[in-house]
């Protein structure tokens, strides 16, 4: 009845029908929007306004022009850190305002 298909875990099945529906790089967006607070620390999280993804590029609002200012002197650290989330690049850029 089976015959000829291969087994694999849930996790796994899952996450090839993600892969094959073109879902996939939107859950490592969802997941990398996610850790955002967690990587940054409460400071700079409490002055986050809002966060998307376009393109590879992660767009962040800041209340603090200062923080905007010294972001951007980290920003090849943060994407690193944020693409180890997912284990692969989904950030190539990060643009704060």
């Amino acid at each position: 009845m089976f015959s000829g298909r291969k087994e694999q875990s849930l996790g796994a099945a899952i996450k090839e029908w993600l892969k094959e529906n073109g879902m996939e790089s939107k859950m490592d967006e969802t997941k990398i929007l996610e850790e955002w607070d967690q990587i940054v620390g409460p400071i700079i999280s409490k002055h986050t306004t809002s966060k998307r993804i376009d393109k590879s590029v992660l767009y962040i609002r800041l209340d603090a022009a200062s923080l905007r200012y010294e972001l951007g002197y980290a920003r090849d650290k943060l994407k690193k850190q944020l693409n180890n989330v997912v284990g692969k690049e989904v950030i190539k850029n990060i643009v704060f305002s």
